[in-house]
């Protein structure tokens, strides 16, 4: 099972927002993971009133998060705290998921689709297109036989390289793992395609990530089927 930092105010009314923590810890534990919150750890016997207790507490939070796997930022309020440790996350290139109130309020699961996303997921024929500024599909094989692979890495946001111009001579295309920020140099041949917009949309559902160019992806979408709906059909359920 991974191991989740759970990101969430503490400051103001402090008791309300450590059950809301607690709550959090039972949302991230129905999801299949093992959730560590601070807030219901260290104020046991730290007073965030203090400012040195505070500081104590915030140090002690970062080298926690050194341990975990994934980073939940949870609610819809991020405190200068919780900036930090989504900084720190980033610097170890650790998973970040930002997750509504509702959503927990709603029960609704993130992180429980790991199944790889394969050739059906591209659109048709991109293998043949620019793969510069696109979401790409990567193969499995690419990773080698020994990996233990899921969903987390599918997906990569190709930067740029000479493998991103079909037919050049260079292969070399340098991405981005969409979940992660890792950045890699691939070929070009490890790609299957550009990935589909409903693909990309099931991912985020399960994943929910902040990522500029997956929100590109997405509107861009939902723009091309504008002149579609006004035209009175609808999308499939």
């Amino acid at each position: 099972m991974r191991l989740v930092y759970i990101s969430s105010p503490l400051r103001g009314d402090v008791e309300r927002n450590i059950q809301r923590a607690r709550d959090y810890c039972a949302y991230a534990a129905s999801c299949g993971v093992i959730p560590l919150a601070p807030h219901t750890i260290f104020t046991q016997y730290l007073d965030d009133e203090q400012p040195e207790q505070r500081e104590q507490g915030l140090r002690m939070g970062r080298d926690l998060m050194w341990r975990c796997d994934d980073l939940w930022v949870v609610g819809s309020t991020i405190s200068s705290g919780m900036r930090e440790e989504i900084e720190l996350a980033k610097k170890l290139y650790m998973p970040i998921f930002y997750v509504p109130e509702d959503m927990v309020q709603e029960k609704v699961k993130i992180r429980q689709q790991d199944h790889l996303l394969g050739l059906d997921d591209c659109i048709e024929g991109s293998s043949k297109s620019s793969y510069e500024g696109q979401i790409l599909v990567l193969k499995p094989e690419a990773y080698g036989s020994s990996m233990d692979l899921t969903a987390d890495d599918s997906l990569w946001y190709a930067r740029d390289g000479f493998g991103c111009i079909y037919g050049a001579r260079g292969q070399a295309v340098y991405a981005e793992n969409l979940l992660d920020g890792r950045y890699i140099h691939w070929e070009r041949k490890d790609f299957y395609g550009i990935v589909k917009p409903e693909s990309l949309a099931a991912w985020i559902a399960d994943k929910p990530i902040r990522s500029e160019a997956a929100e590109a992806v997405l509107e861009a979408a939902v723009q091309n089927l504008a002149p579609e709906l006004e035209d009175g059909e609808e999308l499939e359920p």
